[in-house]
Parts: C-alpha cells; structure tokens; sequence
C-alpha cells in the first residue's frame, strides 16, 4: 500500500514536472517579498496557485507533446510515452490542478494575478509549444513566459504590474532564458532533431551558435546589473556580490569564444542557471536587510 502511494506521488510530480514548477514557485515569492507586503503570511496563497497552475501546464505540456518525447533518448521514459498513465488520466490531471490553482488565485489574490497566472500557461500551451514545433527561434518569444512569475507575486503583493522594479526583474528572467535554452541544444540538439523540430544547432555553425549563446550570457548579466540602479539600491555590497559572480560566469563562459577550445556546456549550464538564482537570491537578501533596517 504504501509502494502505491510512494509511486503514485512520484507519478503526479513526473507529469507536473516539479523541478521546473518549483523554480517557478520560487522566482514568484521573491518577486512577493521584493514589494513590501502588507501581510507577510499571505505570501503562500499566490505561491500554491501558482504550483497548481504550473503543475497543470506541465502535464499539458507533456499532453501535447507525447508523441515527439516518444521519439527523444531524454523524455521517451515520461508517464505518457513510458505508458505509465492513460491520455484520459493526464487530462483530469490537467484540470484539477488547473481549475483548482486558478481558483486560489482568483479568490485568495486578486484578479490581475489570476490574469497573469492564466496568461503565462495559454502562452506557453497555446503559443509556444506549438511555434517551437516550426521555428528555431520559438525560445525567444517563449522566455516571456519566465518573467512571468515575479509579476504574479509582485502584484499580489498589491504592487504596480508597471512599476519599474519588478519590470527590471522580470526582464532579466527573459533574457536568462535564452541562453539557458540554446545551451540545452548542445546537449540535446541529436535528440531534438530526432523528434523533428527545428534547431538552431542544426541551422547554423556550432561556432556561431557559441557567439550568440555568450552574447546572451553578457546581456544577462547586464540586464542584472539593471535591476539594482533601478530600484535605486545603494548598496555597495549588491554590487560587490554581483561583480564577483558576474565575473565568474562570464570567465568560464568566455571559453565560447575561441574556436577550437573545447567547452563543457552541461558545466556552462549548471553556472548559469546557479546565477540567475544568486542574483534573485542577492536582490532578496537585500530587500529583506533594508526592511529590517
């Protein structure tokens, strides 16, 4: 009994793709406690709607694309392609996790949330996983998605979807995205390209590909750098912090630029995404310091 149960909670976080929706759930409390909240304990509603919706659309997400996993060495092993899980079972997976997130949301936040919440799994779902599908430039307009989360925690706070700050926050998860994704194509361009859908590793050079990967990389941490003279932190040890992992990054990753050199892309990858969450992490430490000051 308690094997099924195990495996049954193992099933449910395989089909909502946990990793990625607990990052999610992340990036959405930091954007909470970025705007000085009023009720510091009510951080959990927007958060738990936030997981539910995210779980909601990764099992739609593996809905959708259950035939081409089928065919990848990376996802042919999924509930779905693996037979582990009915069609009919991961569609009433799909809605009750949705419905019942978007009903936190709605009845625990406030609407622009809910619109947010609801906005991001219909761009994801609804635009970008089909474009993916036909264009090798779909990861561009399919970043937009990750700047989404600090907004939902933002103006749940009852912060200003336009304000300045959480913009800059959630412009720097945009562009982070981006070379986050074309590094996965040098350690899964095969596997796409076996399922059929365009890449960029297979349209261009590998060595152009690396110029535009640590393009990518610097305007990230550029856009970083942004978000402090923005929300107008004066800091000194923000900047410290962030000069020294900036550095960092951009030291290894500069490897990409020489032809010929040999670079580790899962090593690349890993820094990267260790980044964005120091930086988020930095901006919090922050905020949290100067309230308490």
């Amino acid at each position: 009994m308690i094997k099924k149960i195990i495996s049954f909670i193992k099933l449910n976080l395989e089909l909502g793709k946990v990793k990625i929706t607990v990052s999610v759930t992340v990036t959405t409390t930091i954007g909470y406690f970025l705007y000085p909240p009023e009720r510091i304990n009510f951080w959990l509603w927007p958060v738990l709607g936030i997981f539910l919706i995210g779980l909601s659309s990764a099992a739609l997400n593996q809905y959708q694309d259950r035939f081409l996993d089928a065919k990848m060495n990376r996802t042919k092993n999924r509930p779905l392609p693996s037979g582990r899980v009915s069609e009919k079972g991961v569609l009433i997976y799909i809605l009750f996790y949705g419905i019942t997130g978007t009903l936190v949301l709605l009845l625990k936040t406030n609407l622009i949330a809910t619109i947010l919440g609801l906005s991001a799994l219909g761009w994801y779902n609804g635009i970008y996983t089909y474009l993916k599908r036909v264009s090798p430039y779909a990861v561009i307009p399919g970043s937009v998605i990750g700047g989404v989360p600090p907004a939902i925690g933002w103006v749940a706070a009852g912060g200003d979807l336009f304000d300045p700050i959480i913009l800059s926050v959630c412009w720097f998860m945009f562009i982070w995205q981006i070379p986050h994704f074309w590094l996965l194509l040098f350690l899964y361009g095969d596997d796409y390209a076996r399922a059929g859908l365009p890449t960029l590793i297979a349209k261009i050079k590998e060595y152009k590909l690396r110029l535009w990967t640590f393009t990518g990389i610097f305007i990230t941490v550029v856009s970083a750098y942004s978000i402090p003279f923005i929300a107008k932190l004066d800091d000194f040890l923000i900047f410290k912090a962030l000069a020294g992992i900036s550095i960092l990054l951009l030291l290894y990753s500069s490897r990409m630029l020489f032809k010929g050199t040999k670079v580790n892309y899962k090593l690349n990858f890993i820094l990267l995404n260790m980044y964005s969450v120091l930086v988020l992490m930095i901006l919090f430490v922050s905020h949290v310091y100067r309230m308490e000051g």
